[in-house]
């Protein structure tokens, strides 16, 4: 579909990561355009999941940067793509089709981490959650670089907010029913073992999962590349507590906000998902691994939103 700005766009996940469908969804749907899914699996949770989104699959064999510029114009992408690497691979097809591709790029969330959000400061174009974003870009050093950038805002809080009858009724079917009872619900999302090594979940799950009240359920949301951080530890751990019937494992799950919206408080430390949180005003526990001081520490920023547990 040709968008308003007469720019035929597609949303792309080249290399199929769960967690980026929940942000590029929602991005194609405001920007009416498909999202290309290059393994079925992905194509149906995007059907399942994003009410409007135009979900389109397209096999392996038949993706390449021809196929990309001869039918598009531009891509929206959270992968990381520099943008000089593009024009690069770019340039000859550009004099062919007699066309300037562009890229979007999409963060897939919002973080204190600093690696990965320089990064997109080379991207062509960048979309900008909001000044907190911006004051990172200009403390990592990184703010010159960047071209081109539109803010946002929290977009997918907004596609929730209007779809939240759908969403409450998709919380109630898949996750409410894994729990032997309905009582207040504590989300833990810890990120993986990224550069930062910040993931708590392999040095704090006995300290969350094994002192767990029997008043409180507790959702695991794991995040897709903590199997492959130590696939040992993390079937083990779930082995030894997944039978509990007041904890459910929440593995390969696009969705976050219904999540939030159901929590009454979130353990976390530096995934994304924290900042989601803070729409909901409500309790957020962070766990200092590295026992970093967070009042003075620009990338703990978020954790002066709750209680830091040391």
């Amino acid at each position: 579909m040709t968008t308003a700005w007469n720019k035929k766009g597609i949303g792309l996940n080249p290399a199929s990561q769960i967690h980026y469908i929940d942000h590029l969804a929602v991005v194609c749907i405001l920007m009416e355009i498909p999202l290309l899914f290059l393994e079925e699996n992905d194509l149906l949770l995007g059907k399942k999941y994003y009410p409007g989104l135009e979900a389109v699959l397209n096999p392996y064999s038949d993706f390449s940067p021809e196929y990309l510029i001869s039918h598009f114009d531009v891509s929206f992408m959270s992968d990381l793509w520099d943008r000089c690497v593009m024009q690069e691979k770019y340039s000859a097809l550009e004099e062919q089709y007699n066309k300037r591709w562009r890229n979007v790029h999409c963060p897939h969330g919002f973080s204190d981490k600093g690696f990965y959000l320089a990064k997109c400061a080379m991207e062509d174009i960048a979309l900008l959650y909001g000044d907190n974003m911006i004051d990172q870009l200009k403390d990592f050093g990184v703010w010159e670089n960047l071209r081109n950038y539109v803010i946002t805002g929290n977009y997918r809080y907004t596609y929730f907010k209007k779809n939240r009858d759908f969403y409450d009724s998709v919380f109630e079917k898949e996750i409410q029913s894994q729990f032997a009872k309905k009582q207040p619900i504590i989300l833990y999302a810890p990120t993986w073992l990224d550069l930062e090594n910040s993931t708590t979940f392999f040095d704090n799950y006995h300290q969350i999962l094994g002192k767990l009240p029997d008043d409180y359920n507790l959702i695991i949301k794991l995040h897709p590349r903590l199997e492959l951080d130590d696939v040992v530890t993390y079937y083990q751990i779930m082995g030894l507590y997944e039978k509990k019937p007041n904890v459910f494992f929440l593995k390969d799950y696009p969705l976050v906000f219904p999540l939030l919206a159901h929590a009454a408080m979130y353990i976390g430390d530096m995934s994304s998902v924290g900042y989601d949180f803070l729409a909901f005003n409500k309790p957020l526990f962070f766990l200092n691994k590295q026992n970093r001081d967070s009042e003075s520490d620009r990338g703990l920023f978020l954790f002066r939103c709750g209680t830091v547990i040391p």
